[in-house]
């Protein structure tokens, strides 16, 4: 890569010259033009001004840049004139040609000049400062974990190594070789250099001074290829020299936690760039902007997106524990989908692609409960695919950047934000239940809830006692009693405690008429948060609820008025008059 300021070293600013007359001496005495200007007969003091008008008019001063996120103004030198003593030399190329004869000959000295400070509108207030995450666990690219990865520009298309200049790739068929993220030892927290791994040494993305956006490696040798030169970070923020004569920084790049890389000196300036008609890479503002006004010039204000080289999708939580499996809810969620949905970072992108049709699917399969969200995923790239090989000629730009969106997309669905996406559309459309029928799903587990004092009948219903039967929670202690001598226990006068076949005593309510109550031989053979009450005044072993004195919670039951009230569990049968006594 050739430098700007050596560009402007190199230029001249006359035409061809004629024969200066240290080529022929005989030349500044044989001339008009000649003579005018040497004109030894005028004495020394027009000798010495004519001197300095020649020193004067044959140096040429070029400026080049040292700073390049914004365009410097470049100082002009006023036209210069030839002195009217030297009317006689009839242009430019004479006269330069006659101040050969005091041995002042045409140069270019190479002046650098500092740019200004880059304009609010590159950066406002303290300066460049990347919206980095606090840790990348649950974002789309991780810079430290998340393995090689491809940049892309907004125009969907992949940045590559274009003899050492950093250019964009419209080659559908390429083979783009993957980026790394480091971190210098100097640089600051969360800013990386992006480097080519697989290189001895690697090959570093740099943005120089010149503006030009390249690869460390190849930009020097190729500004001196006879030489062996070793590449290295800038190891911070703080540029480097470039035997070219350009300088160049690598440490710049952060990552958003969606995935977007930004470029900046943190406090300082933000890089913007801009991607050429030719796909080359520069820094915005730092070429004249008549070289930058192409057909596909295109601005790259806030950076390039991370596409990851592979993606792993993860499994998902369609069910919170693997002992569980997804069921459709009863009735089902009818299932829906909006396409690609909101434009987010979409609307970063150039191209307008028709990807609806497998963004639908996506939508439907993600809420189907019999779907993994890899198999989701997979479909869904193929779907892609499919679409950009049926619009798109093969071999075309247009192409190549179809099928950088349709990977783009498949790892943006498949990361942590993806993952959490799926699972919120599982808790909406499906229900987990336990793969054992015999157990109840709670949260992440799969427990007895007739057994367990967690979840005694019902998930996250807790025994103090941490005693549990059949779902039935025992809140008070008490022993077994039978009909004859049945006491008070529990939160109310009508709870008596009952023996159960377990051969521990339950509190249940002593009101409960025996009537309709089922026969057990055991808890077991009751309702969920019943108990299996021996002795009771039922004369049979009947399955009586805990709710009303301290087991599950239920609403409280009324007492039925008859003339006759038959017998309860804690009761024989009594005559209740119409005034409420008994007898």
């Amino acid at each position: 890569m050739r430098s700007f300021t050596g560009f402007l070293a190199s230029l001249t600013l006359f035409g061809a010259s004629t024969v200066s007359a240290t080529d022929d001496p005989s030349y500044c005495h044989a001339d008009n033009c000649a003579r005018a200007v040497t004109g030894d007969h005028q004495g020394p003091v027009f000798t010495s001004q004519a001197k300095a008008d020649c020193s004067s008019y044959v140096v040429t001063t070029a400026y080049g840049h040292t700073v390049t996120v914004t365009a410097a103004t470049i100082p002009t030198e006023s036209p210069k004139t030839v002195p009217t003593y030297a009317s006689f030399c009839e242009g430019s190329p004479r006269y330069i040609s006659a101040c050969s004869c005091y041995g002042i000959t045409s140069q270019t000295t190479t002046v650098t000049v500092t740019s200004p400070a880059a304009p609010s509108s590159t950066y406002t207030g303290p300066g460049y400062q990347p919206t980095t995450p606090a840790s990348y666990e649950s974002c789309d690219f991780d810079p430290v974990n998340g393995g090689e990865f491809e940049l892309l520009t907004p125009n969907a298309l992949a940045i590559v190594n274009q003899n050492g200049k950093a250019s964009e790739t419209a080659d559908p068929d390429a083979v783009v070789p993957g980026f790394s993220f480091s971190q210098a030892p100097a640089a600051p927290a969360g800013v990386y250099d992006i480097a080519i791994p697989g290189n001895s040494p690697p090959l570093y993305l740099a943005v120089f001074k010149s503006g030009e956006v390249g690869f460390c490696l190849t930009h020097l040798f190729s500004a001196t290829p006879d030489r062996i030169l070793t590449p290295r970070s800038s190891n911070g923020q703080t540029y480097v020299a470039d035997p070219s004569g350009d300088e160049y920084i690598t440490s710049i790049w952060s990552v958003q936690c969606d995935g977007l890389a930004t470029a900046g000196i943190i406090g300082n300036v933000e890089f913007q760039f801009t991607v050429r008609d030719n796909g080359d890479i520069v820094v915005a503002g730092a070429f004249p902007a008549r070289k930058l006004r192409k057909t596909r010039d295109i601005p790259v204000p806030k950076g390039f997106f991370v596409k990851p080289k592979t993606v792993v999708t993860p499994p998902g939580s369609k069910c919170p524990s693997p002992v569980q499996h997804a069921t459709t809810r009863n009735p089902p969620e009818p299932l829906t989908s909006n396409g690609c949905g909101p434009a987010d970072w979409r609307g970063y992108f150039v191209p307008n692609l028709e990807f609806e049709p497998a963004c639908n699917f996506h939508d439907v399969c993600w809420s189907t409960c019999s779907e993994t969200m890899a198999g989701c995923n997979a479909e869904f790239l193929g779907r892609m695919r499919a679409i950009c090989a049926r619009e798109h000629d093969a071999g075309s730009r247009i192409l190549a950047a179809c099928n950088n969106l349709a990977e783009f997309y498949h790892s943006k669905v498949s990361g942590p934000s993806g993952a959490a996406v799926y699972t919120g559309a599982i808790q909406r459309f499906c229900d987990c239940v336990c793969d054992d029928p015999a157990l109840t799903a709670c949260a992440d587990k799969c427990v007895d809830a007739k057994t367990d004092p967690d979840n005694c009948g019902a998930c996250d219903f807790v025994c103090p006692s941490r005693f549990c039967t059949n779902g039935a929670c025992a809140f008070n202690s008490c022993a077994g009693q039978t009909c004859a001598t049945f006491g008070p226990c529990g939160p109310g006068g009508s709870c008596v405690c009952a023996s159960v076949t377990a051969g521990t005593g339950f509190c249940v309510d002593g009101n409960t008429p025996c009537a309709g109550l089922p026969g057990c031989g055991s808890s077991a053979d009751c309702p969920l948060g019943s108990v299996c009450a021996v002795g009771s005044c039922c004369e049979r072993n009947v399955c009586v609820s805990t709710d009303q004195c301290g087991g599950y919670t239920t609403a409280r039951r009324g007492l039925l008025g008859r003339d006759w009230q038959g017998a309860t569990v804690g009761h024989p049968q009594v005559w209740v008059d119409a005034g409420g006594d008994s007898g």
